[in-house]
């Protein structure tokens, strides 16, 4: 019993290491980047925010598609916003985490940030 034992235990640890004992791939541990770019496309109802931006590793503009949750910040002017405030085509700086497992990629908005030029004030007639 005890000579078996160690048959077992010793076969566990020669297919872990030789063939990976068939375990899942683990997932990267989430990084936080900065982002800057335009808004191409806002959906409030789905929680999701699309934002076109340069990529210095890839050296192109890129689009990426960002998970929008209650604990995103989102400010415009300084002043708390919803989602639904966010038009498309204006210019956003933010924090995204990235989530990465396996091929598969996740991005989630920590903040949004957004300053809109004020209006100009209209001349007296």
């Amino acid at each position: 019993m005890f000579r078996h034992r160690w048959a077992t235990v010793g076969a566990c640890i020669v297919t872990a290491l030789v063939g990976g004992g068939g375990c899942r791939q683990k997932a990267e541990p989430p990084r936080v980047i900065p982002l800057e770019g335009r808004t191409v496309d806002v959906d409030p109802r789905r929680g999701k925010i699309t934002v076109s931006y340069y990529s210095e590793k890839h050296d192109k503009e890129i689009t990426a598609t960002g998970l929008v949750t209650d604990e995103t910040e989102i400010r415009i002017n300084g002043v708390i916003a919803t989602l639904a405030d966010v038009a498309v085509g204006e210019f956003v700086k933010g924090e995204v985490r990235v989530e990465a497992s396996g091929d598969k990629k996740r991005m989630v908005a920590l903040s949004i940030i957004i300053d809109r030029p004020e209006p100009k004030p209209t001349p007296p007639p």
